[in-house]
């Protein structure tokens, strides 16, 4: 079983303030620096005593024809998985359906009658 480290107050608090002094660049460094286990452990000191300019920014930004886009390719995406779905189980049908009929009339070598139907069926596409 793994030991749990509990840290003190005051040291999470100098640890983040070693990091807003630049002592360290980051967070991970620090928590290399003292041996400190878990990615996210000295970040979440640095969010709960309020240096949050610390962390790395995300900015974002967005306008109304990326926001209508997004949403238009997500409704997209929704659609042609339905889609694969509806396919991928018409296929499974159409195989057992197939082999039904297959067991049905005898055929005992279904992948030659798979190729001789195909034949057949591309002869009359043809025409």
């Amino acid at each position: 079983m793994k030991d749990t480290i509990r840290y003190s107050e005051s040291f999470k608090q100098k640890v983040v303030n070693e990091i807003s002094k630049g002592k360290f660049i980051s967070c991970g460094e620090a928590s290399q620096a003292y041996g400190i286990s878990g990615s996210c452990t000295v970040r979440a000191w640095v969010k709960k005593y309020g240096r949050t300019d610390l962390l790395p920014k995300v900015i974002k930004v967005e306008t109304e024809n990326d926001i209508d886009e997004i949403k238009a390719l997500k409704k997209h995406i929704a659609e042609l998985e339905k889609t694969v779905t509806e396919l991928a189980i018409s296929d499974v049908m159409n195989k057992a359906y197939f082999d039904i009929a297959c067991d049905e009339f005898g055929v005992s070598d279904k992948e030659a009658f798979k190729k001789k139907v195909g034949v057949k069926r591309s002869k009359e596409s043809d025409q």
